[in-house]
């Protein structure tokens, strides 16, 4: 079954611009990891917030993914210069 995960990211407001420019560069690498089949990112700079979504061919590939991503510290990264924590879901797609 496919997995959908999205995410809303508040990054600290001083920090904002290098987080976009991040999370984009991210986004261009997640496109290109296997299992993949849609990764986007949208920035709402009036509320200083940048959303995520990407579909994947099975959880396990998402999972994959996040493991991959957290043992090379982008998302310790990421979370240093947050003002709370992300919201972070996934859901299974039938």
């Amino acid at each position: 079954m496919k997995e959908a995960a999205f995410a809303v990211i508040y990054p600290d407001i001083d920090t904002f611009e290098d987080h976009a420019k991040a999370v984009a560069a991210m986004i261009c690498e997640t496109r290109s990891f296997p299992g993949c089949i849609e990764a986007h990112a949208g920035i709402n700079r009036a509320r200083h917030e940048i959303a995520v979504f990407h579909y994947w061919e099975s959880n396990d590939h998402l999972d994959r993914y996040l493991t991959w991503r957290a043992e090379r510290g982008d998302l310790d990264a990421r979370s240093a210069t947050m003002r709370r924590e992300q919201d972070f879901r996934t859901y299974s797609v039938p």
